[in-house]
């Protein structure tokens, strides 16, 4: 019989937040709030955050050279994050190491600041 593999809740959660960053930066880019280069910068941001721990899992499965956990905690910091939820769930890689999870909420926390913060300077000056 085979073996039905269910969409985990994880997953289903990053998928979403995924999906709302996207639809809320397409609506800053149409509103003209955001430079329109910044969406393709965040875009392949998270495109290679996702090849880095697609890269990494495979890796660890064959217990190859491994990505370093500072360089996709980097790319989570530099706006690639959504992805990195994606990747965590998705791949099942890094989603239950704890010491990893509170550093990657922590680039999160500061990722999203800098950028609301960089938003809130763009529309504060004439």
């Amino acid at each position: 019989m085979p073996e039905h593999r269910t969409v985990s809740t994880g997953l289903k959660l990053s998928l979403s937040v995924f999906v709302l960053v996207t639809l809320l930066l397409l609506y800053l880019d149409w509103q003209l709030v955001v430079p329109g280069w910044l969406k393709y910068l965040l875009l392949l941001l998270n495109l290679a955050t996702l090849f880095g721990y697609w890269r990494d899992k495979k890796a660890a499965e064959q217990q190859a050279w491994r990505t370093q956990e500072s360089t996709l905690l980097l790319l989570g910091l530099l706006g690639g994050w959504p992805a990195a939820l994606i990747a965590q769930h998705g791949f099942r890689h890094k989603n239950k190491k704890l010491s990893f999870q509170i550093l990657f909420y922590l680039t999160v926390l500061l990722s999203s600041g800098l950028f609301y913060a960089l938003w809130l300077h763009s529309t504060l000056l004439p």
